[in-house]
């Protein structure tokens, strides 16, 4: 990964943190204002309700604070850690689990490191087990060239903790909606100012399992997030950062998307589907080359082609708009969409054939 995604990347790993926190304090204080009252609604003295409320404030800034801080510490080291290996693994393809430095570890990752569990890197172990899927773990994967070793039978008793699932490295997220901290839903989110209305219950039923708290816009607004890349992102890129950029986008691509055997032999790419009009997208690596080539002069170019690699997140939920437009340089027509990821809206264009191709994107006002 080239410098300037690599900073975005620690940028989206700093921003889940904030989202945790924000949610974080929205639980702490909501259970304090549950005992400014007694049981017949009547305000309790401030004395009383400081020692009512003790015990809540000592976990949450207390025990809870140190553990949350060791883990969130940990799992960005673990994600740094597995970007390396990534770059390395041409030489290096498996994974070792390493034991914890824990005094008192464990049973759960004990099955795993004694018996020195040694896997290849992209093997789907990995989606569901990993160093750091526990609360305070202190093991670590190791990059090795060594043998492959046999999963343990009981390997699927062991189960990420409530908060933990998932790879920071490729999700961007320290801690998942998962923990007891996040909402069940947007329409019962504390920072959905359409909390209780039928408008929100009826956005809660069609999102049904997709909600993107990272991308939430009145969470956003509270956080009043900063663009954390910004020195890096306003000056114009040069032709070596631009090529850094390009050659890691077609990496990602050639790795991430998906060879589908066709009359012509083996292609790559994916298939969007689109929730609101159910058409059916097909995201190659021209979507990916294109749009390097329409925005290489702009000065969002690293912040661009992110979104591009990320399109799995936002394009689904994509709106399709009225116009269409004709081809510059092409004899064809392009359908126009649009979509919001991370506060910025895009735009992006289809090819209006048979394959219904993502041709380009591209942020706008």
């Amino acid at each position: 990964m080239c410098k300037v995604l690599l900073i975005i990347f620690y940028a989206e790993l700093r921003q889940s943190n904030g989202v945790f926190a924000a949610f974080k304090v929205h639980d702490m204080g909501m259970k304090m204002a549950a005992l400014l009252t007694d049981e017949h609604g009547k305000l309790k003295p401030f004395h009383k309700w400081k020692n009512e409320v003790q015990d809540i404030s000592t976990h949450y800034v207390g025990p809870w604070l140190r553990t949350e801080y060791n883990t969130a510490v940990i799992r960005a080291h673990n994600a740094a850690d597995w970007l390396q290996f990534e770059r390395n693994r041409d030489i290096l393809p498996n994974l070792r689990w390493m034991p914890t430095t824990s005094p008192n570890p464990e049973a759960e990752h004990k099955r795993f490191w004694s018996v020195k569990l040694t896997r290849p890197i992209d093997d789907p172990f990995w989606n569901k087990h990993r160093p750091g899927d526990r609360w305070n773990c202190k093991c670590s994967l190791e990059a090795t060239d060594e043998p492959i070793t046999p999963i343990p039978d009981d390997a699927d008793d062991e189960k990420p903790q409530r908060g933990l699932k998932g790879n920071p490295a490729k999700t961007g997220q320290i801690f998942d909606k998962s923990h007891p901290y996040f909402p069940k839903n947007c329409a019962s989110c504390g920072f959905n100012p359409k909390k209780g209305t039928i408008t929100s219950r009826m956005r809660g039923w069609f999102n049904a399992g997709k909600m993107n708290c990272a991308q939430c816009e009145y969470l956003q607004a509270c956080l009043k997030r900063k663009e954390l890349t910004k020195k890096e992102l306003e000056r114009r890129l040069n032709q070596s950062e631009r090529k850094e950029i390009i050659d890691a986008v077609n990496q990602w691509a050639d790795k991430h998307l998906d060879a589908v055997h066709t009359e012509n032999g083996v292609e790559k790419y994916k298939k969007i589907a689109v929730s609101e009009n159910n058409a059916s997208l097909k995201v190659n690596r021209k979507f990916f080359n294109e749009t390097y080539s329409k925005n290489k002069n702009n000065r969002r170019l690293a912040e661009t082609m992110d979104a591009a690699v990320h399109f799995e997140e936002w394009m689904p939920f994509s709106h399709k708009e009225e116009r269409e437009e004709d081809g510059k340089h092409h004899n064809c027509k392009f359908a126009v969409y649009t979509a919001k990821y991370k506060g910025n809206k895009i735009e992006f264009k289809v090819k209006l054939n048979a394959n219904n191709n993502v041709y380009t994107m591209k942020f706008i006002k």
